[in-house]
Order: structure tokens, then sequence, then C-alpha cells
């Protein structure tokens, strides 16, 4: 591509963008003439003849009509002929052997003879010439995309380019959604578990309340005896003291109750 861009004339190469190398119509063209059997430096050497042989120097030059659509013809400069049917045939000369192409010549006297005898040529078999298309997209700085395209308009009318420049934002644009639905959902979760932590501290809190509680209450209910067991070994104490006589008794174990005879 690089060898077929470097032979475009100077005065070609300003009327078209700076991406032109990288337009599908021109890329579409270029690889037309590969797969006919040509090298680049064919092409290159076919876009520096028919600069001259079309008419396109005339019209690029001071007083020229101009060019209408640089793109255009930078396609025609490239493309293959679809005038003649023999693959080698090069504008009228076979490519491989430098001679005049034979079926060119009697293309030419059938065409002659066809006038001398007043008819006038049918439509060609092949169908309506694909037709050029200009894109509808708009540049990074805010311009009208200047780029064009020949055959079916696509259905965004934008060349490749704008296509894949808008198809690049449409996928940032889902990807900024995609992230900020995430950063919702992890700050959705984040407030969660602050949530379900302060709901287990105050858990942690009233259980520790409760068992503080029963902790007091035990101790309550130990003191209480202890009381009562204080107050009850003071009692009999006093009343030894009371009642000497009655002591003996007092320390006597119980005597185990009489069976019944019957």
């Amino acid at each position: 591509m690089a060898v077929v861009a470097a032979a475009w004339p100077a005065e070609l190469v300003a009327l078209l963008p700076p991406y032109a190398p990288q337009l599908k119509a021109v890329r579409e063209a270029v690889q037309a003439g590969l797969d006919g059997g040509r090298t680049a430096g064919q092409l290159a050497e076919r876009v520096r003849r028919r600069w001259w042989q079309h008419g396109y120097a005339m019209d690029a030059a001071e007083g020229g009509k101009g060019i209408g659509s640089a793109v255009g013809v930078a396609v025609g400069l490239v493309r293959p002929s679809t005038d003649c049917p023999d693959l080698m045939c090069e504008d009228g000369t076979v490519i491989d052997t430098g001679q005049p192409c034979r079926t060119c010549a009697q293309r030419r006297e059938d065409r002659k003879a066809a006038r001398r005898q007043g008819q006038v040529p049918g439509p060609r078999e092949a169908g309506p010439a694909p037709v050029w298309w200009e894109c509808e997209g708009t540049t990074p700085e805010g311009r009208r995309c200047e780029a064009t395209g020949k055959g079916t308009r696509p259905e965004d009318g934008l060349c490749w380019v704008c296509h894949d420049r808008a198809e690049a934002e449409a996928i940032e644009q889902a990807t900024a959604g995609l992230r900020a639905e995430r950063d919702a959902e992890y700050a959705a979760q984040a407030e969660r578990a602050k949530a379900a932590a302060q709901w287990a501290l105050l858990l942690d809190d009233a259980y520790a309340e409760d068992a503080e509680r029963e902790a007091a209450k035990d101790a309550a209910v130990r003191a209480r005896r202890a009381a009562e067991a204080e107050e009850t070994r003071r009692l009999r104490e006093q009343w030894a003291r009371e009642h000497p006589e009655l002591a003996a008794y007092a320390q006597q174990p119980e005597q185990p109750a009489a069976t019944a005879p019957f």
C-alpha cells in the first residue's frame, strides 16, 4: 500500500484526506489490483501512467476543471481495467510481452465498423455502475468527514474510519455504564457490610449487658445466701448460749423412725 500511495502525484495528495490510504474503497482497489496479478510496483506505474492518459494531470493543472473527488480519482488510478477480458492486458498493452493487446485492438475495430454501419453499441451486460457516496460522519475536531466510498452505502452512512470510531465510542459508553453499575453495587455492598457490622456491634453490646446483669444477679443471690447462712449460724450460737441444757440434745443424731409391726 505504501508503494502505491507514494506514486500518487503531489497535486492529488494535496486534495486527499490524511487517512486516504486507510479508506476502504482505496484498500479494496489496491487489493483488486494485486489479486489481478500485478505487483505493487506495477500498480505504482499504472497510477503514474493513468494520471496523464486519463487527463487528470490537465484537470489538476492551473486553469483546469479541477478534481471533483480526490478519493475517486485515487481509486480510478489503481483499480483494474474492465474493458478487456485478458487479465494480462494493462490499459491496451500485454504486460508480460509489452505488445499491444490483440483483444483490445479487435474490439476497437469492431466498434469502428459498427459506427460506420450506423450501429449503436448496446448496453453492457453488467449491472449498473457502482455510485460514489460521501461519509455522513464528523472528524474528532468536529468537521465534516471528507471521505467517500464506492458501491452500496453503509446503513449508518459512515466510512470505515468513522464507523470504527463510532463503534469504539459506543463500546466506551457501554463500558462506562457497566463500570458505574459495578461501582454502585460495590457502594451498596459496602453500605450493607457497614450496617451489618453496626448491627453486630449492637448485638455484642446487648449480649454483654445481659451477661453483666446475669452476673450481678448471681452475685446478689450468692451474697444473700451467704448472709442467710451467717444469720443462721449466729442464731444457733446465741440459742446454745441461752439454753446450754439443751445443747447436748441438739448435737445428738436423730434416731430413725421405728418400723411399724404391721
